[in-house]
C-alpha cells in the first residue's frame, strides 16, 4: 500500500532502540524505524550525525534487517513492516566522510525512507529497557591519539548523542579520591585508593606520579578489577628517593592533585645496608600530598637500637 506523496506530512514515525553501545571507537546502533501505514519496500533510511552547534552533517548507511511482527497491533495488521529493522557503526575515527569526527555534541538521528517518502526522528526516547542512557564515559584510542566519548541520552527526550571532547561530560569528575593509608602486610608500601566510574580507559594510563623537591620522579600505575570501579595505586616509598615528595592522580593530559596524607598517619622506617631510612607526613605551603623520605642520624639509630617505638613502622628492606 502506497500513500499520495501531497500526505507525507502527516506521516507518524514509530521507531526503537535495542542497542546503544560504545566499543572502543565504534557506537553500535540496532533497533528498527518505519512510517506509519507506509510499507517497508525501497527502504532508504540512513543515519544522521548532527553537530548541535555547528551544524555539521554527516549522513551514514545502515544495514536493513528483517523485523517480522512489528507494527502488526497497529490499523488492524493492514500494513507490513518486516523491513523496518536496522543496524548501524558509527566509528568516530572515519564517520566525517572518512576522516575522524571533531569534538563537539554528535546529535544521532535516524532519516527514515520508504517509497520514495522519508522522516527523520531523533532516536532514543522508545529503547529497550536494559538500556539506561546514563552516560557512558570513556577514554579511547584513536587516530588522533587519546579521546574522551561518551554515549548519553538526553534530558528530558532521552535521546542518543555522542559527546566528543568533555563538552557535558568532563573525564575528572568520574575519578575521586578514597583515602591513603599504609599496607596492614607491608609497612613501606603506602596505598592510595579510589574510584573511577569511567566505562574504560586504556591499559595503564591511569597512574600516580610523584616528584620530588631534588628534581626526582617516579611513577605508579593503578590497578583497577575488570569490571570493576575501585582502584588502587601502590607506592614502594623504600624505593623512593631522599627528599619531599609531591604527586598527582593522572589521565592522559588530565590531573587531580594528591590529597594531603592524613593525619596522625604513622611514620615508617626500615632498615637497608646504607642505615635506617624513613618515610613520613610533612606539611608544605599551600597544602597537598607531602611526603618526605630519608635517612635517620645517629641520635635516630641510637633509638632504633632499643627497639621498636610507639607510632613507628618498620620494616626490613635492602639497598634502597
Amino acid at each position: 500500500m502506497t500513500v499520495p506523496l501531497n500526505a507525507a506530512r502527516e506521516i507518524e514515525i514509530r521507531h526503537h532502540v535495542s542497542r546503544a553501545e560504545l566499543r572502543g571507537t565504534r557506537v553500535l546502533l540496532a533497533g528498527h524505524a518505519y512510517l506509519r501505514q507506509v510499507e517497508t519496500d525501497d527502504v532508504t533510511t540512513e543515519l544522521v550525525l548532527r553537530e548541535r552547534e555547528s551544524g555539521t552533517e554527516y549522513r551514514l548507511p545502515v544495514t536493513h534487517t528483517v523485523s517480522p511482527g512489528i507494527g502488526a497491533d497497529e490499523d488492524e495488521g493492514r500494513y507490513s513492516y518486516e523491513k523496518a529493522g536496522f543496524e548501524a557503526a558509527v566509528d568516530i575515527d572515519t564517520a566525517a566522510d572518512g576522516s575522524p569526527l571533531d569534538d563537539g555534541l554528535w546529535d544521532i538521528s535516524l532519516a527514515v525512507g520508504a517509497q520514495g517518502l522519508a522522516r527523520e526522528v531523533r532516536i532514543g526516547s522508545s529503547r529497550a529497557g536494559r538500556l539506561s542512557g546514563r552516560p557512558d564515559v570513556r577514554i579511547t584510542e584513536t587516530v588522533r591519539g587519546r579521546r574522551a566519548v561518551t554515549l548519553y541520552t538526553t534530558v528530558p527526550y532521552g535521546n542518543y548523542t555522542i559527546d566528543l571532547g568533555e563538552r557535558k561530560h568532563p573525564v575528572l569528575k568520574r575519578l575521586t579520591f578514597g583515602g591513603i593509608r599504609w599496607h596492614a602486610g607491608r609497612p613501606t608500601e603506602l596505598l592510595v585508593t579510589g574510584r573511577c566510574t569511567l566505562g574504560a580507559c586504556p591499559r595503564g594510563a591511569l597512574a600516580v606520579h610523584l616528584s620530588s623537591t631534588e628534581g626526582a620522579t617516579a611513577v605508579f600505575l593503578a590497578v583497577r578489577p575488570p569490571h570493576g570501579q575501585q582502584f588502587t595505586v601502590s607506592v614502594p616509598v623504600a624505593k623512593l628517593e631522599p627528599g619531599v615528595w609531591s604527586g598527582e592522580l593522572r589521565l592522559g593530559e588530565r590531573v587531580l592533585p594528591l590529597p594531603p596524607l592524613p593525619k596522625g598517619l604513622a611514620a615508617t622506617k626500615w632498615w637497608c645496608r646504607s642505615g635506617l631510612w624513613y618515610a613520613k607526613p610533612v606539611s608544605r605551603p599551600g597544602g597537598g600530598f607531602a611526603l618526605r623520605v630519608g635517612r635517620t642520624g645517629k641520635a635516630g639509630l641510637l633509638k632504633a637500637g632499643l627497639g621498636r617505638l610507639p607510632g613507628i613502622r618498620t620494616g626490613i628492606q635492602g639497598d634502597s
